[in-house]
């Protein structure tokens, strides 16, 4: 049963384009028709890319919908796909090999896979229809998975057992590379360019590697149009924020620092976008645009963990009218067309990368699914003062404050290396907790929520600085190896004063790189236990320790000089 009503009954005559591609008007699209500018677009694309022939023949673009739609393991795809389209061709195994690295693990496509196409006789411009077709796939099977269309009556169910399992590549691309060269930019005067310049005041790169297809270009723009830049439902803002939520849910580098200067131009704050990116529920945005970002990243097109099923009534629930929820989906299936072109072409960042993507963000840990210890969880000391804050008695904030600052400020002070910074980040980390503390529902405890609070002020303190110099310069995160392994005086204090060590102690852990400072500071200085620590960080139980043992071997390494017995020389 279909989550939407069909809100229009426009007969098929209404869309020729896409009734001459199936033989009928798809309940994909029928679905859809609250948004009969986003549909128009739509097929337009389809028909720009996969109708028109090209480097490529149809029956080859069908192929590829079709292998898209089996590995998103999309039901209603792969029937519609497979009404009018033929069977997957073997003579074309590495163009569809490669379609479907794409599909499934987009970030690990390489200059590698484009290299072996073109060794397989496959020109530029037929990648780029590879690539456009495949997103075009994704872009489909996202909008079923939202709008959950009934299957038509041409339709016949897909026939069990056709899901296609790609596994995961062995290797990250180590170096990001542009995949196809930038042709010569005739479109400069071309509409398309116009919208693009009046809309971002210049041409993004990603666009401007597809020009050697004008009509390709069109579409998009036509459909960005139709999708992105009006603001007939949902605000251009919102929908911004849902392509940086995605695009930071499959992992694109380059689309979410497009987007984040896009948010930077409508008024959104770097660090807010930043937060957006690590965790949308983190930052100071709406409950109710919190649920609508929450619902929109299912529909990302990268498959981590287990998936979780679109929503629509919870949106509801929030005040969201039907048409706003079905033009939501359509917002995300637009962020994984585009999300899905950038990762087959490597467009070069038109701006230096606030946040750059890799191998460890493959895996990211929640908060339900980190593992804990055999320890059995004590009860939280601060909950009946919380929920007193929370139903309106705020004066009693004052005792969170009285019982927590001394942790916060030592947290902080360690962390910035500075007491008068410390001093006032401590008051705007007590302002963000009282005035979100509604948000608060007790999945940890209070003061575990207050130094996450306490670590991301103190972070976002120390980006805005200027860098300095840090061990992380002389080893990198992964890269480090312990060297001074020589045994240490059994008793420092013999070798310096209190005082020095003391001092050597805190100059040393300023100068470890962030992530494991962090890690130590809240076991070892301020004693956090693992379970407490790890909660803060959002991090697995083995994730924390595993930098609380290298923040202590880099520690330990900066410190050796100071501590090592050395023998004396013969007389």
């Amino acid at each position: 049963m279909s989550q939407f009503p069909t809100i229009s009954s426009d007969p098929p005559r209404s869309y020729p384009q896409l009734v001459a591609v199936y033989g009928f008007l798809p309940n994909l699209f029928r679905a859809q028709s609250a948004l009969p500018r986003a549909v128009e677009a739509e097929h337009q694309l389809i028909d720009a890319v996969v109708v028109r022939q090209g480097r490529l023949s149809r029956d080859q673009k069908g192929a590829l919908l079709k292998g898209v739609a089996s590995v998103r393991d999309n039901d209603y795809c792969r029937a519609l796909f497979g009404h009018a389209l033929p069977a997957v061709p073997d003579c074309n195994s590495a163009l569809f090999d490669f379609s479907l690295k794409l599909a499934k693990h987009g970030p690990w496509v390489s200059k590698h896979d484009v290299v072996t196409l073109k060794n397989s006789g496959f020109d530029e411009t037929g990648i780029l229809e590879a690539v456009v077709t495949t997103g075009i796939g994704h872009m489909l099977c996202t909008l079923a998975d939202g709008l959950n269309p009934r299957l038509d009556a041409e339709l016949r169910s897909p026939a069990p057992g056709e899901l296609l399992n790609i596994p995961e590549p062995l290797s990250w691309p180590e170096i990001p590379e542009a995949h196809l060269g930038l042709p010569p930019d005739s479109a400069t005067g071309s509409p398309a360019y116009a919208v693009l310049r009046e809309q971002y005041g210049f041409v993004p790169n990603l666009y401007q590697v597809q020009s050697a297809l004008p009509a390709l270009l069109g579409a998009e723009v036509r459909l960005l149009e139709a999708v992105l830049f009006s603001e007939d439902g949902l605000s251009r803002l919102q929908k911004e924020c849902i392509l940086l939520t995605i695009s930071a849910a499959n992992l694109n580098t380059y689309c979410t620092t497009l987007q984040s200067q896009v948010l930077n131009i409508l008024g959104i704050p770097p660090e807010e976008s930043g937060r957006i990116v690590e965790d949308h529920r983190t930052g100071s945005i709406s409950e109710t645009d919190q649920a609508l970002l929450d619902e929109c990243r299912k529909l990302a097109s990268l498959p981590r963990g287990a998936s979780k099923r679109f929503e629509p009534e919870r949106l509801r629930a929030q005040g969201f009218a039907e048409p706003r929820i079905i033009e939501a989906v359509v917002v995300a299936g637009l962020a994984n067309l585009l999300n899905t072109l950038q990762a087959g072409v490597r467009a070069v960042p038109d701006f230096p990368p606030g946040r750059v993507f890799g191998p460890k963000d493959l895996y990211p840990f929640s908060g339900k699914s980190r593992p804990i210890s055999d320890a059995i969880p004590s009860e939280d000391p601060d909950a009946a003062i919380v929920a007193r804050v929370q139903k309106g008695d705020i004066d009693v904030f004052e005792e969170l404050v009285r019982r927590h600052s001394r942790r916060v400020f030592g947290a902080l002070a360690g962390l910035v290396g500075n007491i008068d910074d410390a001093r006032d980040a401590t008051q705007e980390v007590f302002l963000k907790a009282f005035e979100n503390i509604g948000r608060f529902q007790g999945r940890s405890k209070f003061s575990t929520w207050l130094i996450s609070i306490a670590i991301n002020t103190g972070t976002e303190l120390l980006r805005q600085r200027k860098p300095s110099e840090s061990l992380a310069e002389m080893e990198d995160d992964e890269g480090f190896r312990p060297r001074q392994v020589q045994k240490w005086e059994d008793n420092p204090e013999q070798m310096c004063s209190a005082s020095e060590v003391n001092d050597l102690v805190r100059e040393a852990v300023l100068r470890l790189p962030e992530k494991y400072r962090v890690a130590v500071l809240l076991r070892d200085i301020n004693q956090l236990s693992t379970e407490e620590a790890a909660a803060a960080l959002d991090l697995s139980i083995p994730a924390l320790k595993a930098r609380v043992l290298r923040g202590r071997l880099m520690l330990r390494e900066s410190l050796a000089p100071h501590f090592i017995r050395t023998e004396k020389p013969d007389a």
